[in-house]
C-alpha cells in the first residue's frame, strides 16, 4: 500500500509549545504539577503525562501547593486569577494564537463592542474567549444561531483558532449582512489554514484518507469533515488499533493527516501499520519482499551487515586484502549490541513502532540469546589477535551492556542527577558512533601495517558519519524521547538546531573527504567516501525541507547510506 502523509500533520506550534513547557517543568521541578483541565485534546499524551506525575485539575481548589499549568486553549481571566489566589505557581501555556484573539477581544471591549465568536460552544478555547468578552458576547456555531443574535451597536466577529475556513467565511458573511458595520477578524490559526488546504489537495491524490487524532479534538474532526465533503472514504482513528484493516486493504493509495494535538510518535505508529498492509494490487512476491525487508531492519541484521561490509572495505583499503574475520568481528559486535539495547528496553519502544513491539514479543528473547552467543564468538576470534584487541572488545561490550544499568555512586547521583550512562545528555548518539568506529576500523585492523595516525583519522571520519546517522534517527523520534525523558541531542537543543549542526558536520566531512586522501593521513581510495556523505546530506536537507517524513521507508533509505559508502570504497580500492 502506498501511504502519502500530508506535509502539515501532527503537533501545531501552540500544542508543541504547551507539551514541551510541561515536560520541561516536570524535568526541573520537584513540586506537585497539575494542568487546569486537559492540557491538549489527546488522551494518549495525557496518559503519558500522568505517568510522569502530571495530574489534571477539573476544578480550582481553595489551596494548592505546587505548579498549575494553564492549558493550550486558555482559560477565562477570572479562573486564572482564582488559580493565583489558591497559592499555586501558575505557568501559562496558552497558545500565542489564542492569546492574540484574547487581546483583540479585550481591546474592543474597552470600546464597548459586542463580541461574536464563531466556534463550538462547549470548546475549551471558546469558553476561555467568552470570559474576556462577557457579558456582551454570543457564540455562533451554525446558521440557526444567527437568528438568535440581538446586536444593537458596534460589534466584532472573531473565530475559534481551529475553525473551518469555509464555515467561518459563510457564517461571518451572513452575520454582517444581517447586522451591517461589524468588524471581522479571521483569527483562524495559520497552521489550521495550511492543514485544511493540504487535506483538500491530498484528497485529489489518494483513494481514502486516514485522520489521526483525539475524538474530542475539534480540528481533527474538521479535517475528517473536509475529506468527507470531497467524497472520499474517511477513517478517523486515535491509534493504530482503530484502523479498519479489512476496508483499508481495498485501497492502493491512502492519505494520512493528523490533528494539531496528535504527537509525531502516534502518527508514526499509524503510518508504519498502514505501510505494512498489502495494497489491493500487491502480489505475493511484493508482500514477501516487503516483510523480509522489515524483518531485516527489526532484527538489526540489515544494519549489522552494513557494518561488516564497511569493515571489509576498510581492511581492503588499509592492507590491500579482505579478511572474512573483519566482517565477522564488526557484524557480530554490532548485531549483538544493537539487539541487546533494543530488546532489553521495552518502555520507549512502544512509542515508535507497533510492528517492532510485535516482533520483539515474538523474537526478542531468541535474538538476545543469539546475540550473547555472537559476542562469545567474536571474543574467541579476537583472543587470537592479541591481548590489546581482546581487552578493547571487552571494554566496548561492558560499556554497551551497562549503558542502561545504574553504575554511578550515590554521591554523584545527588550532585548530577544521573544514575546511568544513558542519562548523560546526548550520550547515546556519541557512544553508539564511537562503538561503530572502533568495531569497523580499529578491531578488524588491530596489528595491521596501517599507521596509528591513519587509523585515528579514519576512525574519526567514521565516528562523525555514524554520529550524523544516529542523530537523524533521534530527530525522527524526538517527541517520544522527550516524553520518555531521553536526553538526546534534539531534545536538548531542538530539532532545527540539531539538523543545522548535522549539516555543518556533513559539510566538514565532505571537505575532509576531498583533502585528506591526498595526504599521508588517508589512502587515496578514501576519496570514494564522498558519495555516502553526499547521500546523507541529501537526506538531511530533504527532511529539513519537510519533503521526507519518518517512516520505515526513510529508515531503510538512511541505512542504505552505509552500504553506499562500503560499496563505493570497495570499488575505489581496486583503482588505487
Amino acid at each position: 500500500m502506498k501511504v502519502i502523509l500530508a506535509k502539515k500533520a501532527g503537533f501545531c506550534m501552540g500544542v508543541r509549545r504547551a507539551v514541551e513547557a510541561t515536560l520541561e517543568i516536570v524535568q526541573q521541578s520537584d513540586k506537585k504539577i497539575a494542568t487546569f483541565g486537559p492540557l491538549i485534546h489527546n488522551p494518549q499524551v495525557l496518559s503519558l503525562l500522568q505517568e510522569r506525575g502530571v495530574m489534571v485539575l477539573d476544578a480550582i481548589p481553595e489551596r494548592f501547593s505546587g505548579v498549575v499549568i494553564i492549558r493550550a486553549h486558555g482559560v477565562p481571566p477570572d479562573q486564572k486569577a482564582a488559580l493565583h489566589r489558591s497559592g499555586a505557581e501558575v505557568k501559562d501555556a496558552t497558545c500565542p494564537r489564542v492569546v492574540k484573539v484574547q487581546a483583540i477581544i479585550k481591546k474592543h471591549k474597552k470600546d464597548r463592542c459586542f463580541t461574536v465568536i464563531i466556534g463550538d460552544k462547549n470548546h475549551a478555547e471558546v469558553i476561555g474567549l467568552m470570559g474576556y468578552a462577557e457579558p456582551e458576547v454570543a457564540v455562533v456555531s451554525c446558521p440557526a444561531d444567527i437568528d438568535q443574535l440581538d446586536i444593537t451597536g458596534p460589534y466584532i466577529i472573531v473565530s475559534q483558532t481551529t475553525q473551518d475556513d469555509d464555515s467561518f467565511n459563510e457564517l461571518s458573511a451572513r452575520i454582517t449582512r444581517k447586522f451591517p458595520g461589524g468588524k471581522v477578524f479571521n483569527t483562524i490559526c495559520d497552521s489550521t489554514h495550511k492543514r485544511q488546504h493540504e487535506v483538500r489537495i491530498l484528497c485529489d491524490e489518494v483513494e481514502a484518507v486516514v485522520v489521526v487524532g483525539g475524538k474530542t479534538s475539534a480540528n481533527t474532526k474538521r479535517l475528517a469533515e473536509i475529506a468527507e465533503k470531497k467524497g472520499l472514504p474517511v477513517f478517523l482513528v486515535e491509534t493504530e488499533a482503530d484502523l479498519d484493516a479489512c476496508r483499508l486493504r481495498n485501497f492502493e493509495t491512502v492519505g494520512v493527516t493528523a490533528g494539531a494535538s496528535t504527537p509525531a510518535w502516534m502518527l508514526n505508529r499509524v503510518m508504519r501499520t498502514l505501510e505494512a498492509m498489502p495494497g489491493r494490487e500487491e502480489g505475493g512476491l511484493g508482500h514477501f519482499c516487503r516483510q523480509t525487508a522489515r524483518c531485516l531492519l527489526a532484527s538489526n541484521t540489515y544494519v549489522a551487515v552494513a557494518g561488516g561490509t564497511l569493515a571489509l572495505a576498510f581492511t581492503r583499503i588499509l592492507s590491500t586484502q579482505m579478511r572474512w574475520q573483519s566482517f565477522v568481528i564488526a557484524f557480530g559486535y554490532l548485531f549483538a549490541m544493537h539487539n541487546i539495547n533494543r530488546f532489553s528496553g521495552k518502555h520507549s519502544r512502544r512509542f515508535n513502532d507497533p510492528l517492532l513491539e510485535k516482533f520483539a514479543d515474538k523474537f526478542g528473547t531468541g535474538l538476545l540469546v543469539f546475540s550473547s552467543l555472537m559476542l562469545v564468538g567474536v571474543a574467541i576470534l579476537l583472543w587470537g589477535s592479541g591481548r590489546g584487541a581482546f581487552l578493547l572488545f571487552l571494554t566496548m561490550t561492558l560499556f554497551g551492556i551497562f549503558y542502561r544499568i545504574p553504575i554511578f555512586p550515590e554521591r554523584l547521583v545527588q550532585i548530577f542527577k544521573i544514575k546511568r550512562l544513558k542519562e548523560i545528555p546526548g550520550s547515546k548518539t556519541f557512544l553508539v558512533a564511537l562503538a561503530w568506529a572502533l568495531a569497523t576500523v580499529v578491531l578488524p585492523n588491530w596489528g595491521s601495517a596501517a599507521g596509528s595516525a591513519t587509523l585515528v583519522t579514519l576512525m574519526l571520519l567514521v565516528l562523525l558519519f555514524i554520529y550524523v546517522r544516529n542523530a537523524l534517527f533521534d530527530v525522527f523520534d524526538v517527541q517520544a524521547d522527550r516524553i520518555v525523558g531521553k536526553e538526546t541531542l534534539p531534545v536538548c537543543i531542538g530539532e532545527e538546531k540539531t539538523l543545522s549542526f548535522l549539516t555543518y558536520i556533513l559539510y566538514g566531512l565532505f571537505g575532509a573527504g576531498i583533502i585528506l586522501p591526498w595526504t599521508v593521513l588517508l589512502p587515496p581510495a578514501m576519496i570514494f567516501f564522498l558519495p555516502g556523505v553526499a547521500y546523507l546530506l541529501y537526506i538531511t536537507k530533504k527532511y529539513q525541507a519537510g519533503i521526507l517524513s519518518p517512516s520505515a521507508r526513510l529508515e531503510f533509505q538512511l541505512e542504505n547510506a552505509l552500504y553506499l559508502v562500503a560499496l563505493a570504497l570497495m570499488a575505489g580500492s581496486s583503482l588505487f
